[in-house]
């Protein structure tokens, strides 16, 4: 929907005749009569936008539309006079000089004010007047907020005899005001309210501790953690930050050992199983004088028989032979001394 700004037409040129005395004295701080309905609070964002959804009366025709804004000097200013025409198009008749090129109007007569200043914040309040010369009001609140941007957390550490850590820990945000609320929280979001906190920690009989600092306004939050541990390692002994991480150490190095000896033991095992699983192989070049050995092998033996009688009477001792014989036999053992009788004969 597209609001016009070209001048009014003659008609509504005579109505500026009545209406400028009006606008003279909603400008000059004078109070206008008011509804007893509560503001509507509306929230922007510094260098934002807002809208001030306006709700025109039921059952009444609206003629004219007059905004009227109230700042923290407590002046009334006319910002905006709208007329309304039955063709549904308004027409803006007069807009304030400083506030003109950042006010629209939307296609149901809502406000919205642009690029928005920390000046535009207060109250708002809408006439609306109707063919039967009755006037309804709608009151608005808006406020304005700048997004948090910068949240620290200083603190202060000492150790006390028995080994306790006291920490005194403190949340600072930047640009603070009454808009903003700061506080701490604790592991499992248990709330400990002001913004400086004090806090005890005892590294042999509890686990590490955390807290949270929150900064939150309506249109933005900031947080920040830390943990009792790092903020108190500056402080304490040496022994008394590591005693907790002892069991994780001893513990890693029992399972670093375990995965060794069991590699050991399978790469030991694996081995004597691949050994077994072959079989010996036959050499036929070994030689050897034990019965039964595999392959071909040479057999020495000595025989001892007596001597027939020859013509030559005299010799009458028994002579000796040597004899030696190759056997070839299969993998059953054969006595090499019946070979030896057999070849003999």
């Amino acid at each position: 929907m597209v609001v016009s700004r070209t001048p009014a037409p003659d008609s509504a040129g005579q109505m500026m005749v009545w209406l400028f005395p009006l606008v003279f004295c909603l400008g000059s701080g004078n109070e206008v009569s008011q509804s007893n309905e509560s503001p509507k609070v509306v929230n922007g964002v510094l260098g934002g936008s807002a809208t001030l959804l306006l709700e025109l009366p039921t059952g009444k025709e609206a003629n004219l539309i007059i905004w009227n804004h109230e700042g923290e000097a407590s002046q009334v200013t006319t910002i905006l006079i709208i007329q309304l025409n039955k063709s549904g198009t308004p027409q803006i008749i007069h807009s304030d000089l400083k506030m003109r090129e950042r006010l629209s109007i939307t296609q149901s007569y809502f406000l919205q004010i642009n690029n928005l200043t920390m000046a535009d914040a207060g109250l708002y309040r809408a006439q609306i007047n109707t063919k039967d010369s009755k006037q309804d009001f709608s009151i608005f609140t808006l406020r304005v907020f700048e997004r948090l941007s910068n949240l620290e957390v200083t603190n202060h550490t000492r150790l006390f005899e028995n080994g306790t850590c006291e920490i005194h820990l403190t949340c600072i945000v930047e640009n603070p005001n009454h808009t903003v609320s700061v506080g701490w929280q604790a592991s499992g979001g248990i709330s400990l309210g002001e913004p400086n906190l004090t806090v005890s920690w005892d590294p042999k009989n509890s686990s590490d501790q955390s807290y949270t600092c929150q900064a939150e306004n309506a249109v933005s939050n900031l947080s920040v953690s830390v943990s009792a541990q790092s903020l108190c390692k500056g402080v304490l002994p040496k022994e008394n930050l590591q005693w907790q991480q002892t069991y994780i150490i001893i513990g890693t190095l029992l399972v670093i050992v375990i995965v060794c000896l069991f590699i050991c033991f399978w790469k030991k095992r694996t081995g004597s199983l691949f050994l077994a699983s072959q079989h010996p192989a036959i050499d036929s070049s070994q030689n050897t004088d034990a019965p039964g050995s595999p392959g071909s092998n040479t057999v020495y033996a000595q025989v001892t028989h007596p001597v027939q009688e020859m013509e030559i009477p005299k010799s009458t001792k028994n002579d000796s032979m040597t004899i030696y014989s190759i056997v070839n036999h299969s993998r059953e053992p054969i006595s090499p001394r019946i070979n030896t009788l057999k070849d003999i004969k």
